[in-house]
């Protein structure tokens, strides 16, 4: 694994914290594969933008029922988080291009009612595909609390590329039926160079959701 260090005086991310967008339309191609609309568009359930309207690369209601529950999670109303997590005080989504087609996909989407109760912009300097520069920046150039939503094919390869602690196992795939886990990257103290420990939270947010964790060698993909 690459093992980029700090730079500067900006101390790197305590957590840095790596999900999926939320649920997507079945048979919808990855929002990363090609400029133009798929050749035969899915049918239903439909992916729609925040205003309702028809969109193959918006999340499902049930992916924006994700999103609002992500709010309660990260930054409840009343109370403590939820055991072993953070507020985030950085938020991170893959750039699509201009701003109105990076607003209009799925992972800026899922994380969206967040950035609304934080009050954080949500950060897209970084394209799918460009998972180590990703990786580098997160390291180098913030501190606190990270949380990235990303397209779940790529997400291994993102994790891969954070500086981990010798012998750490990343599962190789992300299951296309998982919309449910965390990926926590926590820093080691005193370690130089920085690394971090990796760990798997189940979000446990809506029905149907697991309490179980990604293997390391999924069936799926």
């Amino acid at each position: 694994m690459t093992q980029p260090s700090g730079a500067g005086n900006t101390p790197p991310p305590e957590l840095i914290y790596v999900i999926r967008h939320g649920e997507k339309p079945a048979g919808s191609v990855s929002s990363g594969a090609g400029s133009g609309p798929p050749a035969t568009p899915p049918g239903p359930p439909f992916g729609v933008d925040v205003q309702g309207v028809q969109n193959p690369h918006s999340l499902l209601p049930r992916g924006w029922q994700r999103s609002g529950a992500l709010v309660v999670l990260f930054d409840p109303a009343t109370g403590t988080t939820q055991a072993g997590l953070r507020t985030p005080g950085t938020l991170l989504s893959p750039a699509h291009g201009s701003a109105a087609k990076t607003t209009a996909h799925r992972a800026y989407q899922t994380i969206e009612g967040l950035s609304g109760r934080l009050g954080l912009p949500i950060l897209s300097a970084f394209a799918e595909g460009q998972e180590p520069q990703l990786a580098a920046s997160v390291v180098s150039g913030n501190s606190g609390v990270v949380l990235i939503c990303w397209e779940h094919g790529r997400i291994p390869a993102l994790a891969w590329a954070l500086p981990t602690v010798a012998g750490t196992v990343i599962p190789q795939a992300w299951p296309g039926d998982r919309f449910d886990v965390i990926w926590t990257f926590t820093l080691v103290p005193g370690a130089a160079p920085v690394q971090y420990s990796f760990g798997q939270i189940p979000q446990q947010l809506l029905s149907g959701d697991t309490d179980t964790v990604i293997s390391v060698q999924p069936t799926g993909t």
